[in-house]
């Protein structure tokens, strides 16, 4: 499962430039970027870390895109670091929940990727996309289908170990031999703050556009002559 999931981890970096974009860090004593006035703001604390996040609209679908916005607020006396990572998508049929995973809390076998800091007494604002693609025959009868949605964002609370990757200017680092140094205290140090989940509504794979198009009608052979 490990060896997986850093592959995944690898992968997600390839395309994370394309999808993860983040400003700079501002004292949390200024407003956010989240509408504390939206009744389907999700919120998290834990950790002494806050995340306040936006889903833009309120459909799952199987195959596509959801936008999210969101702060990060650090509330230790310390700085936090945040993977630069594409978001991943979770799902548990039993609670019928989709979780999507900001920064993973396992690094890649050979690239690593670039932390965010988040300075104490600060908030950093992030605009991201996670692609929803759960594994499972959604289209089976017997399959519960997802009904809910929940953010939950990995940091890293220790910095020392990890300084060669802070808020450097490449989106990550090519080195197997750092990737093992840091592997084990990446998993031992991640900690991860969760918000509250929202209902959604899921629904399947769209249909591509040679499904969708209407048959034509049959053609008339004509008489010889007609």
């Amino acid at each position: 499962m490990n060896v997986m999931r850093r592959v995944a981890c690898a992968l997600a970096l390839v395309v994370a430039a394309a999808c993860n974009s983040t400003a700079p860090a501002v004292s949390s004593a200024k407003p956010g970027s989240i509408d504390m006035k939206e009744p389907r703001r999700m919120v998290g604390t834990e950790n002494n870390v806050r995340v306040d996040a936006e889903i833009y609209g309120e459909d799952m679908i199987q195959g596509a895109s959801i936008s999210i916005k969101y702060d990060v607020t650090n509330q230790r006396s310390s700085p936090i670091l945040i993977a630069d990572l594409i978001a991943q998508t979770n799902y548990d049929p039993e609670t019928r929940m989709v979780t999507i995973d900001i920064g993973s809390e396992i690094p890649g076998e050979e690239l690593l990727p670039r932390l965010i800091s988040i300075p104490s007494g600060a908030r950093r604002s992030f605009n991201t996309g996670a692609h929803i693609n759960i594994r499972m025959p959604l289209n089976s009868p017997w399959t519960p289908k997802p009904r809910a949605l929940q953010l939950r964002v990995n940091f890293l609370g220790e910095t020392a170990p990890f300084v060669k990757l802070i808020d450097i200017p490449e989106r990550a680092v090519h080195d197997r031999q750092l990737a093992a140094e840091l592997f084990p205290k990446w998993v031992e140090g991640n900690e991860t703050v969760t918000t509250n989940a929202l209902p959604m509504r899921w629904q399947g794979p769209r249909l591509s556009g040679i499904e969708e198009a209407p048959a034509a009608p049959p053609q008339r052979r004509r008489r010889p002559g007609g």
